[in-house]
């Protein structure tokens, strides 16, 4: 029980730091709608997605594991079907420049938005769990 609430936490932590950090993914920042995105984001890691990546593994070995972030795409809009608070959408980004550094401004639609939030809540995922294990050490 024990390990089930620290992966709760985390997940939960996790959502509302990707939530501050990318505005295409948006969802409400009530305690009920967060800790409800969190379990149901647990459940899809640790059953849904060694099931499907069971049933396509023929696929991922073809592709040399490159399928794998379409799972994490298809775990995370199941998130947002169960949910329904949770929405993704496009994204437009002004552009930034820094000391002559220019980054023009650049439109996300929503697949990419997608891949944008898939990649950032594994990056926020894997960083904080890092932190817990070089904090334990």
């Amino acid at each position: 029980m024990k390990i089930f609430l620290r992966h709760v936490l985390i997940n939960l932590l996790v959502l509302y730091f990707t939530d501050l950090f990318y505005p295409g993914l948006s969802l409400p920042h009530d305690f009920k709608t967060l800790l409800s995105a969190s379990v149901i984001w647990l459940l899809l890691n640790k059953i849904v997605k060694p099931v499907i990546k069971l049933l396509l593994l023929p696929i991922n070995l073809i592709t040399l594991n490159l399928f794998s972030w379409v799972i994490s795409l298809f775990t995370l809009f199941l998130l947002q079907i169960l949910v329904g608070d949770i929405s993704i959408t496009s994204y437009a980004f002004p552009g930034a420049n820094f000391n002559g550094f220019i980054v023009p401004p650049l439109f996300i639609g929503v697949f990419l938005s997608y891949i944008l939030t898939s990649t950032l809540l594994n990056a926020f995922h894997s960083f904080v769990l890092w932190l817990i294990r070089k904090d334990s050490e």
